[in-house]
């Protein structure tokens, strides 16, 4: 369910769920309020991302195949940055480093990439705002 609406996925291989970017698109803009920010923690899901633009701002993807591990730290400590008040930006780069220390990898800036709007500069976007 995304945001209270049914969400059917067309199961094509064993292992594998697809849901084409038109369709996300569809359901991403049949919301009152739409997210600021889509995370697509897959392989291959940066490509084609800047169709879903028109319903969210800022779109985080993988530009290759991503081994479960990378996906892992890299869900822990992006999200760890989020809800302690970093930006967009900050809590990328953030999770670059956790993924490159962990699995010594050089390409890890190469493969978590993000698409945004014009209008939109990630190291000002903040999504959770700390209780003062």
């Amino acid at each position: 369910i995304l945001y209270g609406v049914p969400f059917r996925r067309r199961l094509t291989a064993p292992d594998t769920d697809v849901v084409g970017f038109e369709l996300l698109l569809d359901a991403l803009g049949a919301t009152d309020q739409p997210p600021q920010l889509l995370v697509l923690n897959a392989c291959d899901t940066l490509a084609g991302t800047e169709v879903i633009l028109p319903a969210v701002p800022v779109v985080i993807g993988m530009t290759d195949d991503v081994p479960d591990m990378t996906a892992i730290l890299f869900a822990q400590q992006f999200y760890a940055a989020i809800a302690s008040g970093q930006s967009v930006g900050a809590s990328l780069r953030q999770a670059r480093v956790k993924v490159k220390s962990v699995l010594l990898a050089d390409d890890v800036s190469l493969l978590l990439q993000h698409v945004a709007r014009d209008d939109i500069d990630v190291d000002q976007l903040v999504l959770v705002r700390p209780p003062t």
